[in-house]
């Protein structure tokens, strides 16, 4: 159901009020009970106004939640056939709608599993490569084949708290334009199999996310059991 914004001040955070909620209490009693690592996140997907690109949807988010995409607050990926919406996976409720927002879906209170030993599918919109010292920046050297990718993403599963069982990887490019200038931004989709092999370090990417370029919307896990 999309829902129109609503102005900030009549915003209500998805914690509050004393509604029917037994359905869910029931779910997180259960997890407990099965020592279950879970992760409560709050998911919502916002259309934003024009020019509705990464940049400045990251803008309008970060202004919401006091901190760039990738430092524990919040992540976000781009619709994939509605141009200007992006899904948003913030570790607290809202309190406001972004400033730039047209629409956005009603925030929905999620518990992610992290059950050690169970098989996981996911899907990953990520960005990895060669960091380049230039000047007193450090720049980041997108992989330009679906092997480094591949490699990439094995070599560092354990630091992930994960084990990968099945790989397919696939090469696209993100492009967007943003005050006049054009930008490219290579990537992959990885997609497959993985194995949860140390739950506190996965919930650490699943909160920061994976990768660089975070803040155009790349590095957000999706998994499903």
């Amino acid at each position: 159901m999309r829902l129109a914004v609503p102005p900030k001040s009549d915003l209500v955070s998805p914690s509050a009020g004393t509604g029917d909620r037994r359905g869910f209490t029931h779910s997180v009693l259960s997890y407990t009970r099965m020592d279950v690592p879970t992760l409560e996140v709050f998911e919502t997907a916002v259309t934003f106004n024009a020019p509705g690109d990464p940049v400045s949807a990251h803008a309008a988010l970060a202004d919401v939640f006091g901190q760039d995409a990738g430092f524990g607050r919040f992540l976000f990926r781009p619709d994939s056939s509605i141009q200007g919406r992006y899904w948003v996976q913030s570790l607290e409720p809202w309190t406001r709608w972004p400033a730039t927002a047209a629409s956005a879906l009603e925030p929905k209170r999620i518990n992610i599993q992290l059950a050690e030993a169970l098989m996981y599918r996911f899907t990953l919109r990520v960005s990895a490569g060669h960091e380049q010292t230039e000047g007193e920046q450090k720049v980041v050297k997108p992989f330009a084949t679906t092997a480094e990718f591949e490699q990439w993403f094995n070599d560092n599963s354990v630091g992930f708290g994960l084990k990968p069982l099945m790989l397919n990887v696939s090469l696209q490019t993100l492009s967007f334009g943003h005050n006049g200038q054009r930008f490219r931004i290579p990537h992959a989709v990885i997609e497959g199999a993985l194995e949860v092999t140390n739950a506190e370090r996965l919930r650490r990417r699943v909160v920061k996310g994976f990768g660089s370029f975070k803040r155009v919307g790349l590095g957000m896990l999706q998994l499903t059991l």
